[in-house]
């Protein structure tokens, strides 16, 4: 990035892209353009109408919504405004909302419709800095202190003809050290705490990722990852810097309808996504059968071997590519065209990616690049290249980035994307950052003699058996999740003699395996009790075992016919799995499988 702040990004690279098409709306089935002129527009408006309703420099503005255009407009204008931005994720429930609200002390927030205009109401007595409440969508009508999206742009509109100059002058005051948001981390170990990075931190990490992955000018995304997090977030920063194109999904439960519409070339998303793609393509080789099974197992044979070729930098020729080019026709390019067709490559991020879904995907022809970080290092620490990575590794450091592994495993990051602190939380800041500037990330790790980076758990999750042997739970969960009839795994057992596990079967893939046997219950819930699914459920379990140490095994497990949700608290928003509250809320079940031990 060629400027010192995010402000002055946005406002070159609008009048750089002129009439050149910058988001795609999804709109009656059809995704209507928005170009950067017409960007311009509605971000200047908007940030005047900030101005108007009497907000000052570093004031709080807060964005309680799904993904979607508005979003990214209400985000960019508070940025240039001078004022930092608080994400909310719009599934949390209105204690949530109100301790965010009133933590960050935010005079405005943006809803995206009557149903967050109804959390924001009912907590608004206790929330005194709350002057104003925007709404996407729905009629602010009888509101108290609430206006229209159209209405603060019409404000916004009045506002710069009396004031003219008022917003350029702002922009022109905002520094790389300035506040530009405040990111509350979802809150799997306790109280969510409030991230604060400022400008510069985000001028260093976009402009790092996109020297370590090149983002063509033009080339389209499919937006859908919450912009409530930090990844979310970057994809939106990143995509306008290299002036790509981002189309919003129209839900995220129609991701994968989209990305056969939208074809994208790049997209980010967590690993839940990539694992479900995988079962789905499993699930429908083992409904075809026959000859389609046959063929398509020895397409994965080659695919497979071409891929290790890649992996090892090696060229594919010879009868290998013969045989590749005949695979590529009968059943790759079909797979692909599910997901668009067009991909050069993918980004996985938020959570751990299993190796087998990488090496699967890759050797169908699509390409996941892995990469970490954490909120608190402005979202990457390193990230696999296009054409320098390694399955079961998040790659290299991003340049300019420092890691280097503590005496105990932990990770350890240093680098010009720290963050600044905890909002209102100095011991909390002085407890994750020391003197030198190193960021303890609590994820325990190690790096290859080629700088390649391999997360082996969370610090706080290690399971140590009472038989004294460490056990990273995410490992084992992953290969419990690769089978088609789990969706989600948590395995137990610290100081305790074994491991068990709490095991979530996938509705649509265990209903239809008993329908194909027979069994008239349809219940997912009531599967989970049937003797013939438990048989069946044991001998998969059996198969992922002989894959472990004797340690590591799970000995015994507990199936569960409802999956974990975030609106049941059991997984944040990124899908990951609330360990505290799964345990809590199932510690009787788990406590019984050890009987009297």
């Amino acid at each position: 990035m060629k400027e010192k702040t995010l402000n002055r990004m946005f406002l070159n690279r609008i009048e750089e892209g002129g009439d050149a098409v910058r988001y795609l709306v999804p709109h009656d089935g059809k995704w209507d353009p928005m170009t950067y002129r017409e960007v311009g527009t509605a971000v200047r408006e908007m940030a005047n109408g900030l101005m108007s309703l009497g907000l000052s420099r570093d004031d709080k503005v807060a964005i309680l919504s799904t993904t979607r255009l508005e979003w990214c407009l209400a985000d960019i204008a508070g940025i240039l405004g001078g004022f930092v931005t608080v994400p909310v994720y719009p599934s949390n429930l209105p204690d949530q909302v109100e301790y965010i609200l009133a933590n960050s002390k935010v005079s405005v927030v943006f809803v995206e419709d009557e149903m967050q205009w109804n959390k924001v109401a009912g907590i608004r007595k206790s929330l005194p800095s709350l002057a104003t409440v925007v709404m996407f969508s729905g009629d602010p009508q009888g509101k108290e202190g609430t206006i229209g999206l159209s209405d603060l742009r019409a404000r916004g509109a009045q506002y710069e003809a009396a004031n003219p100059g008022a917003l350029s002058r702002r922009t022109e005051e905002i520094r790389p050290e300035d506040d530009l948001t405040i990111i509350y981390t979802s809150g799997t170990t306790g109280p969510p705490k409030g991230v604060v990075t400022r400008h510069g931190n985000y001028v260093f990490i976009v402009t790092s990722c996109l020297e370590a992955v090149t983002i063509g000018k033009g080339e389209t995304f499919l937006q859908f990852l919450p912009l409530a997090h930090s990844l979310g977030r970057l994809e939106h920063f990143l995509t306008f810097d290299a002036m790509a194109v981002s189309a919003f999904a129209r839900d995220i439960l129609t991701v994968g309808e989209d990305l056969a519409l939208v074809r994208p070339e790049i997209m980010v998303s967590v690993p839940r996504l990539y694992e479900k793609f995988y079962a789905r393509v499993l699930a429908k080789v083992e409904e075809d059968g026959g000859l389609k099974k046959a063929i398509f197992h020895w397409a994965m044979d080659v695919g497979r071997e071409v891929s290790r070729q890649l992996q090892r930098k090696e060229a594919v020729s010879g009868f290998l590519s013969l045989r590749f080019s005949l695979a590529e026709k009968l059943v790759f390019r079909k797979i692909r065209e599910r997901m668009g067709g067009r991909f050069r490559f993918a980004i996985s991020g938020g959570a751990p990616l299993s190796p087998e879904v990488a090496e699967f995907l890759h050797a169908l022809g699509i390409l996941i690049l892995e990469g970490y970080g954490l909120t608190e290092d402005s979202t990457v620490t390193a990230v696999n290249r296009y054409d320098d990575y390694k399955f079961g590794t998040v790659g290299k450091a991003l340049p300019g980035t420092e890691i280097r592994i503590a005496p105990d495993g932990e990770i350890l990051v240093r680098g010009p994307h720290v963050f600044k602190e905890y909002f209102r939380d100095p011991e909390a800041t002085r407890e994750a950052v020391d003197a030198d500037g190193w960021l303890q990330t609590g994820d325990i790790g190690e790096l290859d003699s080629e700088g390649f980076l391999r997360i082996t758990d969370r610090k706080k999750d290690i399971i140590v058996t009472s038989g004294g042997k460490n056990v990273a739970p995410q490992n084992v969960e992953n290969l419990l999740k690769n089978d088609k009839f789990v969706s989600q795994a948590l395995v137990y057992g610290d100081r305790r003699k074994y491991l068990t596990a709490i095991i979530t079967l996938s509705a649509e893939d265990i209903v239809a395996w008993a329908e194909r046997n027979g069994i008239p219950e349809r219940d997912p819930a009531l599967l989970a009790k049937n003797a013939r699914v438990e048989e069946m459920m044991q001998g998969r379990v059996d198969g992922i075992n002989r894959q472990l140490a004797s340690f590591e095994q799970v000995k015994k497990y507990v199936l569960i016919g409802t999956d974990f949700t975030q609106e049941t608290g059991e997984l944040t928003p990124t899908l990951k799995v609330k360990r505290k509250v799964v345990i809590k809320k199932y510690g009787n079940l788990l406590d019984a499988l050890y009987g009297k031990d």
